[in-house]
């Protein structure tokens, strides 16, 4: 029998355990619809980047060392924010997704 774990991470949270600082990107679908999903993580005090996968390694490495994922795990999978929303009149604003999603099998 497999048994799947789910753990659900908010984005400072993510940032906090890679050391770096996510970076969202947006994409206009429509004149009303806006995609923004991540696009890397920018290391913190430095302009130095890491791919998506690198930063959820170190998450991965990291929540293994606390014993929040036993030892045995070497596959996880990871779904990064994104959505689709509707454009607001202040575009000011900032709505992004806070829900990074990380599971594996045991």
């Amino acid at each position: 029998m497999n048994i799947t774990t789910i753990i659900e991470l908010e984005n400072r949270e993510v940032e906090n355990i890679a050391g770096a600082k996510l970076v969202f990107i947006q994409e206009q679908i429509d004149e009303n619809i806006i995609e923004t999903c991540v696009e890397c993580f920018k290391l913190e005090d430095s302009d130095a980047t890491l791919t998506i996968e690198e930063a959820m390694q170190r998450v991965f490495e990291q929540l293994q060392q606390e014993g929040v994922i036993p030892p045995n795990v070497e596959d996880f999978s990871y779904e990064m924010p994104s959505c689709e929303r509707i454009r607001r009149k202040n575009t000011n604003e900032l709505d992004l997704p806070q829900r990074v999603i990380l599971s594996f099998m045991s």
